[in-house]
């Protein structure tokens, strides 16, 4: 049962690289840097590792023997995984089944300096939809999910607005942050449309950087260096069907995924205290917010308004800017804060979320076709 795994895995230490832009370093060297980090901090060697987890990167980076390799290590459990998601499940299944006990994940690009591009149709969304249409980013895909709900809820682009101003003010607050300046809503209506309805601020821009995690069984992390942060609960999903779903501007994967992951454990969305999504575009946000039922679907972009998701409100999300304003880290980045929220160590006191104890993070391969989400306790 999915609920076996509850408890089972602890994150016992995290690194991080500054962001942005790094000149001079590959994604390899930035992933590394991090693990370094990662390592530090959880008060254990190289050697002590014996599970390694690599997402590969743009760039052609995150090689697995290439990485192990240049780590010196020969570890019992050692993958390549294309996003987040998959690295935490390998990891959690191989430290509750007593395969591992210390398993490294590591993610570090340099795709900023290395000028990678997005606008290629090789980023479908489905069968050849992007050759017949023109369509070559997969903002368009955003752009579809907001018009989509324009047109079924009489969403507006002022409301949309509120995801990009919270998490402007979180991310001033956030020495890691790259874009640390703040939106109002009359920049936000003066910013510039890259694909209407959404804007430049809507959209992540591109970063170098690296983070690492350690992840080690619930029973050992108590005797590591720091506090450990347990992974309470996770869930994982694969859809297929991208475009053949009738609900896929809506991140149709997250809605399995949520019903798994609140069965398998004593929790519901009024217990969390912070919400991480991993938002490419601020609208993936608003999906979030409904399909794992922190308000009823269709509603989203009213439930935002009045300052509900900042910090300090009803549900603080992204705290740390997201990477729409901290840094474009495909998720790694939510997991390394919300460590640090739990831990009480956010790196400024206006920051820091007072009585965290449980926070729910989500992320995804694509629009549509992975989802992972876990929660996070201390």
């Amino acid at each position: 049962m999915i609920s076996d795994l509850n408890r089972q895995a602890s994150i016992v230490g995290v690194g991080a690289t500054p962001q942005g832009k790094v000149p001079g370093r590959s994604g390899d060297d930035l992933a590394i840097w991090a693990l370094r980090e990662a390592l530090s901090d959880a008060g254990i060697a190289a050697q002590d590792l014996d599970g390694l987890i690599v997402q590969h990167s743009f760039g052609g980076n995150g090689e697995l023997g290439v990485v192990g390799h240049r780590l010196g290590i020969e570890p019992h459990v050692a993958y390549n995984v294309a996003y987040q998601g998959q690295a935490l499940q390998i990891a959690v299944m191989a430290v509750a089944a007593g395969v591992c006990r210390h398993v490294a994940l590591m993610y570090g690009t340099n795709q900023r300096s290395n000028r990678n591009v997005f606008g290629m149709t090789s980023f479908h969304i489905g069968g050849n939809f992007e050759t017949v249409y023109g369509l070559a980013n997969p903002g368009s895909t955003a752009a579809f999910n907001y018009r989509r709900r324009m047109h079924d809820f009489g969403a507006t682009e002022e409301q949309l607005g509120a995801v990009a101003i919270a998490q402007s003010k979180a991310a001033a607050l956030n020495p890691l942050a790259v874009y640390r300046d703040l939106i109002t809503p009359e920049t936000y209506l003066k910013a510039p449309y890259v694909i209407a309805p959404l804007r430049l601020v809507d959209f992540s821009m591109v970063s170098d950087g690296g983070f690492a995690m350690i992840i080690s069984d619930s029973e050992r992390a108590s005797d590591l260096h720091k506090a450990p942060v347990t992974i309470e609960a996770m869930s994982y999903q694969s859809n297929f069907r991208e475009l053949e779903d009738p609900q896929a501007m809506y991140h149709p994967s997250q809605v399995p995924n949520a019903e798994r992951l609140w069965s398998s454990c004593d929790y519901g969305p009024s217990d969390m205290r912070a919400l991480y999504v991993q938002d490419a575009y601020t609208p993936n946000v608003l999906s979030a917010l409904e399909n794992y039922g922190f308000c009823e679907f269709g509603t989203a972009h009213e439930w935002i308004q009045g300052g509900r998701i900042e910090l300090g409100g009803e549900l603080p999300v992204n705290p740390n800017g997201g990477q729409n304003r901290m840094t474009y880290m495909v998720g790694w980045h939510n997991t390394y804060d919300a460590v640090h929220q739990l831990r009480g160590t956010a790196d400024s006191p206006e920051r820091q979320l007072a009585d965290c104890n449980l926070v729910l993070s989500t992320m995804s391969l694509g629009h549509w076709q992975n989802t992972c989400s876990i929660i996070l306790g201390k």
